[in-house]
């Protein structure tokens, strides 16, 4: 069964539709409404049967927290940081493959960032996800992880000119449309920023907690702290801070240079209170695993990196069981 991402553009039957003013993503719509009677025969919503509308509007009370888990899946953890180009996503793959590898866990990992996604480059994904008979997606699996990502569901070379309601409903199916199996950990790969998508995340999914990723200098570390701020206002527990790009070690006299800085992340940590979860150098192997879809945990598992996010790993699983023993609540915006 051929699939695209189409259903995300549907509206319940009945509800107000936005105004678009691109006839030509009007059209698409149109065409992505008869799609989903086709393939997925539901009752006018995008939902499979028996999903949770994880990130439709709610009122009153809202659901039991119980609903806002996902079927299978023990804990859903976020890699996050508050501007990008600081190798979130790099870190997001390369522990999702180290908790499957190292700390012999079934993991899943979810691209939310819908505008760039970035994961099946770096995971080697091929082809689109098959639909299961319950009209579920099903993740595509490699390096025993199991991945879901816009990037799949879409050409390579399109790019999205969405709104965020489309991005939510997205985002929506991406989770509570796919069929995880049984899952340890769910490892998702935010999208940069404290945004619509961030606070939807944070508030819809029972997140076990938030790693932020930072790179040494000033101006990264600022928008770090955002986003612990923001987590913090939705009460996601901040598992600690991974500093990445530490410094560049001279393949000649092994000499290490600090071009970013030095530190910025270990001070940031001790100021607010965090886990300081290490740090990763800036290396040609992770740039060249990442282009290649070989993450360096996989082609250089004895190296000094690999070893550095198997630490990562270990470090988060130590925290998740810490975090276990304490009762938390649905997430909920304080200001």
């Amino acid at each position: 069964m051929e699939f695209a991402m189409s259903a995300v553009l549907h509206c319940p039957v009945g509800s107000p539709q936005p105004r678009c003013v691109d006839p030509v993503i009007c059209a698409k719509s149109r065409r992505s409404t008869a799609w989903i009677h086709r393939n997925y025969a539901t009752d006018g919503r995008v939902d499979p049967p028996g999903a949770t509308r994880g990130f439709a509007a709610q009122s009153g009370k809202g659901p039991n927290v119980q609903n806002l888990k996902i079927d299978g899946v023990n804990d859903i953890i976020a890699v996050a940081s508050g501007k990008g180009g600081v190798g979130k996503s790099t870190t997001a793959v390369n522990l999702a493959v180290s908790l499957a590898k190292k700390c012999q866990l079934k993991i899943g990992l979810l691209d939310a960032d819908v505008y760039g996604p970035s994961i099946p480059i770096m995971m080697k994904l091929h082809g689109k996800p098959e639909v299961s008979a319950d009209k579920k997606m099903i993740p595509i699996e490699n390096y025993g992880v199991k991945c879901m990502s816009m990037g799949s569901l879409v050409a390579e070379s399109e790019a999205l000119v969405w709104r965020g309601p489309m991005v939510m409903k997205a985002l929506e199916q991406m989770t509570r449309g796919v069929d995880w199996g049984i899952l340890d950990i769910l490892v998702v790969d935010m999208p940069p920023g404290t945004g619509d998508a961030q606070i939807s995340i944070s508030q819809r999914l029972q997140l076990s907690g938030a790693l932020i990723v930072s790179t040494p200098q000033d101006v990264a570390l600022m928008d770090a702290r955002r986003g612990v701020k923001m987590f913090s206002k939705v009460n996601v527990p901040i598992l600690g801070i991974m500093e990445n790009m530490s410094y560049f070690k001279c393949p000649n006299c092994s000499e290490p240079y600090y071009i970013f800085g030095k530190g910025g992340a270990q001070r940031t940590a001790d100021e607010m209170g965090m886990k300081f979860l290490g740090e990763i150098p800036l290396e040609v192997g992770i740039r060249s695993g990442s282009d290649e879809g070989v993450p360096i945990v996989i082609s250089n598992p004895d190296s000094f990196v690999s070893q550095a996010y198997a630490n990562l790993a270990q470090n988060v699983v130590s925290t998740l069981e810490d975090l276990a023993k304490q009762q938390y609540f649905r997430p909920e915006i304080t200001l």
